[in-house]
């Protein structure tokens, strides 16, 4: 039985976002002289709420400063571009006509301008944000909420994540997932994770999990 429809978590799989956001925090702090974050306490904050994250950027820069950390990261968003194995895997898709759907602990209103830059309306039909399900990843509700847009059982719907967060909502929502890590991510510890792939190209996806119906 071959998967029969895709379900990509945006920051970090899609774009490499947290990379970005990493350094413009950074950028923020030193500029009024404040100890930057290290990558292992920014690596603890990915892929869910980021609560101590938002807390210690509050404590040290007040909350003005901070929205405008996130102001800039949406901004500038837009000028990255897709992971080059995910826009693969999404041309196949699309000619294939296996349905898409994007499911994130960003909010959709923040995601949107870059969504759109990237033109990734072509490919996505589904897109579930925080202002769309009452919990965020590692909670199922994005997972939930995004298969039953797409009007497909979770068992038939493949999860491509980046963190031990969004793999974890995947996989408790009933999809089966593969972790394609990237710098921020690599160095999470998946060992409780029962992925079906793990940093695969966009030809491996397809030949394990499409083509021979791999599943």
């Amino acid at each position: 039985m071959m998967y029969k429809a895709v379900v990509f978590d945006f920051d970090g799989t899609i774009i490499d976002t947290e990379k970005h956001l990493f350094e413009i925090i950074n950028k923020h702090l030193n500029q009024y002289d404040l100890q930057e974050i290290t990558l292992d306490f920014y690596r603890q904050s990915i892929g869910g709420a980021a609560t101590e994250l938002h807390e210690y950027l509050e404590e040290q820069l007040g909350l003005a400063r901070k929205q405008m950390i996130y102001e800039e990261h949406n901004k500038t968003s837009k000028y990255l571009p897709i992971v080059a194995d995910m826009h693969e895997l999404m041309k196949y898709c699309k000619q294939r006509h296996i349905p898409m759907a994007i499911a994130t602990s960003s909010y959709r209103k923040d995601i949107m301008p870059t969504f759109e830059q990237l033109e990734l309306e072509t490919f996505i039909d589904v897109v579930v944000g925080r202002e769309d399900v009452e919990d965020i990843k590692p909670n199922p509700d994005p997972y939930l909420t995004a298969v039953q847009h797409l009007n497909y059982n979770p068992v038939n719907c493949l999860a491509i994540e980046d963190s031990v967060n969004g793999a974890t909502a995947a996989i408790r929502a009933g999809l089966d997932v593969i972790v394609n890590t990237n710098e921020m991510t690599q160095f999470q510890d998946f060992s409780e994770i029962s992925y079906v792939g793990k940093d695969l190209t966009a030809d491996k996806i397809i030949a394990s999990f499409f083509e021979k119906g791999g599943k």
